[in-house]
């Protein structure tokens, strides 16, 4: 196909030649047709193909029962979650080689998001209670992603962009309170684990994500593109989620009946369904407005009732649960704020090695989850008591990050500490079935508050317990003192406390007068 110019043969003229040089093109042409409708036909191939994965997928989506899409749903909202609560951290060095920031000023804007965290919680599962979950967590969403959206706009005041980081931990802070209300009102106990779990593990998934695409986005469209991409992705889940609970309001009817059907549930949730209705009903009165079916109207929820505040702050259970929610947070925040400086420093490991290694508690994370969410509901499944399997789940929690510390701290060997560390983070997953469950187990009706009340407690190690871990190295330098010996002490009075005061029985907060 080459065009070559070759001396005409005698009495062949220009027109010859001319000749020759069109058939020669022509042929090109020709050639490059086909090769362009071959590639459009590829192509037309590759699209249809994606149409059709996805058509397959929205329609295995759509049926499966509905508490399942709730579920995978709201999972995908925790993704985004934790993809915008650890974006900062990547973010922040460039941002502060931009605007030239001190390493305090680095560090408040950093732990603005806390403020906003702490303050959400009870607020979040009180308006969870009255309004349901289902509303509370598209606002939620939508509020720290629009946040999230606006860094880039704000970065230039330090004080606008401490408000924006504020209100991140405003929206994340009520989503929690309001996904354990949608749960409780909405999964039977013995399936209970695993839906707590698919949903909160899910930010496991949102930190790995976060972590890798931040890097990746700020090198090729730099900084900015970070908060604008993934402040878009939650302001796509809100649409897509307040059209997929009208969809459903919309099948459900009015009515009781009505929404039972929209659920198309199998027969055996339904029936477990009501009889923890009716339990809760008999047991205290305090339910007797029942668990109403999910999306149920706002009248209906309005006349759920005043929340026993002191009841529920009087109950023994439940300040078990704050405490080991506590205990649990504290060793969470510190370890994972404070693991890729220990690389650093007390290994030697690079520092890009060790922030990859800093995602290692992440994945052995949702390994384990994979184990204990199934191992918990068949154990409630088979006739063990809930209040047995939320204690064994919790303990599993606790003493095996507990016994790998301690393997840490008495070897000399740097590789193991590399490795073991990471593994016995990754065994708290155990809580996603024991501790984040129980605020469900005690009381469906007051689940979303419950979980505001032990959130607020669980709050405090992200605002105290990690500088405190800062302040006892810069006193003791000793990484076993600052680091490890807090965590083992939260981690065994956890346990200790759990195991004499805990409780998977539903509380009768009537029964308990208001102060």
């Amino acid at each position: 196909g080459r065009l070559e110019w070759r001396p005409a043969r005698r009495g062949a003229g220009a027109g010859a030649v001319v000749a020759r040089a069109k058939q020669v093109e022509e042929s090109k042409s020709d050639e490059a047709q086909g090769a362009s409708s071959s590639s459009s036909g590829s192509g037309g191939e590759g699209s249809n193909a994606l149409a059709e994965l996805f058509g397959e997928a929205t329609s295995m989506f759509e049926s499966i029962p509905t508490r399942y899409q709730i579920i995978i749903g709201m999972a995908i909202a925790f993704v985004i979650c934790n993809m915008d609560r650890v974006n900062i951290s990547v973010a922040i060095i460039p941002m502060q080689q931009d605007y030239g920031w001190t390493p305090t000023q680095a560090g408040l804007i950093q732990s603005a998001f806390f403020y906003g965290y702490l303050l959400a919680q009870l607020p979040g599962g009180w308006l969870a209670n009255k309004y349901g979950g289902e509303r509370v967590l598209p606002f939620g969403v939508f509020l720290w992603s629009v946040a999230t959206f606006a860094v880039p706009f704000l970065s230039g005041d330090t004080g606008a962009l401490y408000l924006s980081r504020a209100a991140v931990g405003l929206g994340e802070g009520i989503s929690p309170p309001a996904a354990v209300d949608v749960i409780a009102r909405n999964v039977p106990v013995t399936e209970r684990s695993r839906a707590t779990t698919f949903v909160f593990g899910s930010m496991h998934v949102g930190t790995i994500s976060g972590l890798l695409i931040a890097p990746a986005l700020i090198k090729v469209l730099g900084w900015p593109s970070v908060f604008i991409v993934f402040g878009l992705l939650g302001v796509g889940w809100c649409w897509w989620f307040d059209d997929f609970i009208s969809s459903k309001r919309s099948a459900a009817g009015s009515g009781v009946e009505g929404a039972a059907k929209a659920l198309e549930e199998p027969p055996a949730a339904k029936k477990e369904l009501a009889a923890e209705a009716a339990s809760n009903a008999s047991t205290s009165s305090d339910l007797s407005e029942g668990e109403g079916p999910p999306f149920s109207s706002l009248e209906e929820e309005k006349v759920r009732g005043d929340v026993p505040w002191g009841a529920i702050v009087k109950s023994t259970p439940i300040r078990a649960l704050a405490y080991i929610h506590f205990c649990n947070n504290w060793a969470q925040y510190a370890i994972l704020a404070w693991l890729p400086t220990f690389y650093s420093e007390s290994l030697g490991v690079e520092l890009h090695e060790a922030a990859q290694l800093s995602l290692l508690p992440a994945f052995c994370g949702i390994l384990v989850s994979l184990v204990a969410a199934p191992l918990a509901d068949s154990l409630v499944s088979g006739g063990m008591g809930v209040t047995r399997v939320r204690k064994i789940m919790q303990s599993v929690a606790f003493i095996a990050p507990s016994a790998c510390m301690v393997a840490c701290t008495a070897s000399e060997d740097p590789q193991l500490a590399t490795w073991l560390l990471p593994v016995g983070i990754g065994f708290q997953a155990f809580s996603l079935a024991g501790l984040y469950c129980n605020h469900q187990d005690l009381s469906p009706k007051y689940a979303s508050v419950l979980s505001g009340a032990t959130h607020l407690v669980a709050s405090l190690p992200g605002v105290f317990g990690v500088p405190f871990t800062g302040w006892l190295l810069d006193h003791t330098g000793s990484w076993s003192v600052s680091l490890f010996a807090p965590c083992l002490f939260f981690y065994v009075s956890g346990i200790a406390v759990y195991a004499k005061y805990g409780s998977g029985d539903q509380q009768n907060f009537a029964s308990l007068p208001e102060p």
